[in-house]
């Protein structure tokens, strides 16, 4: 019997939607379980999915298997992963992996990449500005001009 990697991805999409579910419903150790498995097959929403749960649901927050789970998912072609490394290095002050990837995403298809890059390398004053979204932790008082 030959497997298709169509009917694997299909299988990956299901597993996903049922983590999704647990993980709405509470059951985190279940979701981190069914993501898992979708992520190793390949699934990319899945491999993003498993980094943030793993990152920014469960307690202690698991930074390092996160970033592997999203590094896996922009080599799958995720540029919404590579956006996710993006905001980490935002939230950390580093202005050259925040550019990284940005670039990345950037050339992946992602609008807003391709909008935060254009501050993020043009003003050294606000290099880490995002329309909407509030200025990271080590940034001190008002400094949007």
């Amino acid at each position: 019997m030959t497997i298709r990697e169509s009917d694997v991805q299909i299988e990956a999409c299901k597993l996903w939607a049922e983590a999704n579910e647990a993980e709405e419903r509470g059951r985190l150790i279940e979701a981190e379980a069914l993501y898992t498995v979708a992520a190793e097959l390949g699934y990319d929403l899945a491999m993003n999915s498993l980094a943030i749960l793993l990152e920014d649901v469960i307690q202690p927050p698991r930074a390092a298997e996160a970033v592997y789970w999203l590094k896996r998912a922009v080599d799958a072609g995720s540029d919404m992963a590579a956006w996710n490394l993006a905001m980490r290095q935002r939230l950390a002050g580093r202005r050259r992996w925040y550019i990284h990837w940005l670039t990345i995403a950037d050339q992946m298809g992602c609008e807003e990449a391709g909008q935060a890059l254009a501050v993020a390398t043009t003003r050294d004053d606000i290099w880490w500005a995002l329309d909407g979204v509030p200025p990271p932790p080590f940034v001190k008082g008002p400094r949007l001009g």
